[in-house]
Order: C-alpha cells, then sequence, then structure tokens
C-alpha cells in the first residue's frame, strides 16, 4: 500500500479518536437504532405514499405509481452503482472520497439518461398516456436524489458515524413522505405531488449535509483524485452494479410483466400483495448492514473463521426472520394489507405466502453477495444473475399472460431460488478456495 493509502487508513481508524469508550459505545448503539429506523421509513415509503394515493384516487392510479416507482428504483441501482458496500468496506482507503464522489456524478448522470431513454421505448411500445410518461420521469428524478445522498453517507459510515447518516436518512425520506401526502390530499393528484416532494427532498438533501459537516464536525473526505482511479473504480465495481441491477430486474420481472401483458390495475394488486417481500429484506438488513464493516476486517486481517462465524448467524437471522413472516402472513397478512390499501385482497393468501418466503431468498440472495463481495470475488456473481436474468425475460411474459398474479407470484419465488441456491455455491467454494490459499501462505 503505499504511503498516501496508509495515511487514509490511518485516518479512518482514529476517526473517533477524542471520544472516550463510553461515547464511542453510545455512537455505535445509535448507529444501529438510527440505521433501523432509516432503513425502516426508505423501505416504507412506497407503501405510505400508495395508502395515501388508493384514498384518494383509483387502482389504475396506483397500478401507474407502482410501475413508476419500480422503474425509478432499478435505475437507481445504474446511480449507486452497487459501490456503498465496496466503498464502506474499503478500511484501507484504497480509493479516495473523491474518486467515489466523482465516479458517483457520471453514474447519476447515466442513471437518469438511460432511464428516459427506457421509458421513451416503453411509452412507444407499451402506449404510456402522457400523464403516465411523466410520472415515470418524475419518479427517476425523485430517487436520483438517492443515489447522491449513498455515496456522502457510505463516507460518514466509514468514519464510523453510521448513526449521523441513519439521523439524515430518516429526517429526508420521513419529510418528503409528508409533504408527498399533504400534497396528495389537497390536490386529489399525483404528478404534481411527486414534482413537489422531488424538488423538497433534493433541498432538503443539500441542508442536510451542510448541517452534518458543522453540526458533527466530519471529515470532508480527501477530494484528490488520483490519475485514472475514477475509471478503475467504474471498472472494479462493475460486477458489483450489474449484480444490484439484474437482482433487481429479476425480483421485478413479474411487475414489468403486468406491466406489458395486464393493465394499471393487476399492477396495483400485484404491488399490494408485494408489499411484504420487502419488509423481510429490511429486517434482514437491518442485522447486516451495520455489520459490513467488522466482517470486512475480520476478512482483511486473515481471521476467516470469525468472518465464516458472523456470516452464517447472519444466515441463521435471515432464515428465522422469514419464517416469523410467513407465520404473520398467513394470520393477518391479507387483512392488514387490505385496510393499508383499501382493498379487497382475500383471493391471494397463497400468493402473499409464496411472495413473502420468495422476499427471504431475495434476503438470502442479497447477504451472499455481500459476503462474496467482501472476499472480493465479485466478478464470480455477474454469471449467474445474467443466466437468471434470461430466463426471466424469456419466462416473464407467458407466465403473466397465462396465470395472472398467480403466475407472477411463483416466478418470483422459482427466480429467487434460483439465485440464492447458485450464490450459496459461490460464497462456499469462494472461501474454501481462499482458506487453502491463505493456509499455504501461513505453512511458509
Amino acid at each position: 500500500m503505499s504511503g498516501s493509502s496508509v495515511e487514509r487508513a490511518l485516518a479512518c481508524e482514529d476517526a473517533l479518536r477524542g471520544f472516550d469508550a463510553r461515547q464511542v459505545a453510545k455512537i455505535e448503539r445509535a448507529s444501529y437504532v438510527w440505521n433501523t429506523l432509516g432503513g425502516l421509513v426508505n423501505a416504507f415509503q412506497s407503501v405510505i405514499m400508495l395508502m395515501v394515493l388508493m384514498r384518494v384516487s383509483t387502482p389504475a392510479v396506483a397500478g401507474v405509481f407502482t410501475i413508476a416507482y419500480a422503474n425509478a428504483n432499478l435505475f437507481l441501482n445504474l446511480g449507486k452503482y452497487g459501490m456503498r458496500s465496496f466503498q464502506v468496506s474499503d478500511v484501507r482507503q484504497a480509493y479516495t472520497f473523491g474518486a467515489y464522489l466523482r465516479s458517483r456524478v457520471f453514474t447519476t448522470a447515466a442513471m437518469v439518461v438511460v432511464s428516459c431513454a427506457y421509458l421513451a421505448f416503453s411509452a412507444v411500445t407499451l402506449d404510456y398516456s402522457v400523464d403516465k410518461v411523466l410520472v415515470v420521469l418524475v419518479m427517476g428524478l425523485f430517487k436520483a436524489v438517492d443515489a447522491v445522498e449513498d455515496v456522502y453517507f457510505g463516507n460518514f459510515q466509514q468514519v464510523g458515524r453510521l448513526d449521523v447518516a441513519g439521523r439524515l436518512v430518516t429526517a429526508r425520506v420521513a419529510s418528503s413522505i409528508v409533504v408527498f401526502g399533504v400534497s396528495v390530499v389537497l390536490s386529489g393528484d399525483l404528478l404534481a405531488p411527486l414534482a413537489i416532494a422531488t424538488v423538497y427532498t433534493a433541498l432538503f438533501l443539500v441542508a442536510a449535509l451542510a448541517y452534518a459537516r458543522r453540526r458533527y464536525d466530519l471529515p470532508r473526505g480527501d477530494r484528490r483524485i488520483a490519475p485514472g482511479s475514477v475509471a478503475d473504480l467504474l471498472k472494479t465495481c462493475f460486477p458489483l452494479f450489474l449484480a444490484a441491477f439484474l437482482l433487481f430486474y429479476i425480483g421485478n420481472a413479474p411487475k414489468y410483466a403486468i406491466d406489458a401483458c395486464l393493465g394499471d390495475v393487476e399492477q396495483a394488486y400485484y404491488g399490494f400483495i408485494a408489499m411484504p417481500v420487502f419488509i423481510v429484506g429490511l429486517l434482514a438488513s437491518f442485522v447486516y448492514n451495520p455489520i459490513i464493516t467488522p466482517m470486512s476486517r475480520f476478512w482483511d486481517e486473515g481471521r476467516a473463521g470469525e468472518f465464516l462465524r458472523m456470516f452464517l448467524v447472519q444466515v441463521g437471522v435471515v432464515i428465522a426472520i422469514t419464517a416469523v413472516c410467513d407465520l404473520g402472513a398467513y394470520l393477518i397478512g391479507l387483512p392488514v394489507l387490505g385496510w393499508l390499501y383499501n382493498a379487497d385482497l382475500s383471493p391471494y393468501l397463497v400468493e402473499l405466502l409464496v411472495l413473502v418466503s420468495g422476499g427471504g431468498l431475495y434476503a438470502l440472495t442479497t447477504l451472499f453477495t455481500l459476503g462474496i463481495t467482501i472476499m472480493r470475488n465479485q466478478r464470480q456473481l455477474v454469471w449467474g444473475y445474467v443466466l437468471v436474468a434470461m430466463a426471466a425475460m424469456v419466462v416473464s411474459n407467458p407466465v403473466a399472460s397465462r396465470w395472472g398474479i398467480a403466475g407472477a407470484s411463483w416466478e418470483y419465488f422459482v427466480l429467487m431460488a434460483a439465485l440464492s441456491l447458485c450464490f450459496g455455491i459461490i460464497f462456499a467454494v469462494g472461501f474454501a478456495r481462499a482458506s487453502r490459499k491463505r493456509g499455504r501462505h501461513c505453512s511458509r
């Protein structure tokens, strides 16, 4: 490692110097709490917005919102570029914050351009109305703010202040939901409230970043950019971007098939019963997101046994969370969802249970992806995602056309099962190979 890299690594290690042990422990507890709250609010953003919308509008408008949100989040994967876990686990500070920031400017711009191109294609081939085109466009801008925010908050987490990032995420997302909800109630429309919320959330982020630097005396990060470092970073993280993009596409392939083959009303009802899928992933992420850095350090320091034990605990937690969510879905899922969305969902119990179980497999796939990334075997992810995505492109429309919402639900489950099995094998093989390699080095 170069001298400057050593200096940056030491700066990261000493980020909390000046705090006593009690203050450090307090910050770590706050990190868990605020990361959890921020994740909750972010995950329930679309749920709450859709709840409000369904009480002043129609299922068809809710369906437009659902596909717009899915499209925006699909291309948000291009904006974020799969870089957050790499940035946070960059414990040796191989790249400066300036390199991460410059790369995020490129990827966010690409997100906007590509999403507009896809929107133009969809508008022509699927005969979107003008209102639907504008809603999808504005929703893409609304989520682009998340891409910009992510690189700054990744830097906060790098220097031990995940609690600050969590506070700001919670405040921004929660207040933007309120702005959107009030605007919807007052206007009875979707497009204008979404545009107002987009402007608001962008201005809030700018103000929040300035406030955080002053209030918590956070380092601004090294803004120097070594020649070629941005291109190298984008190249290094490309497999992570492609993996995240394809994973999201695969998870939402049933929605795109419904958009192409059925209608906005069916889209709305599928979105209603699919909501608990994200709860499973959210609850799982609460457990493993804050330990990315500790697991990365275990691996970087050659403590493979401790890394594996911590990882396997997370696998067990994901399985337990999925079982609890399945039970909850069976007992109270349909009544609760029906009340939330002001809709009769009684015919969809089996589909709900299938989707919740698939959500557990989605969470497991994400966890395996994280472990593989920490081991820096991310290039191995690509082919699994490509193969499953190709299968999704081939089967999605025929399945949705023939079996409707039921077919879309089972398709989601099968796709997630294929991914989790594939990446479980990749993780196990990668860990075994790395352990053998390290063992040979130690014997020398």
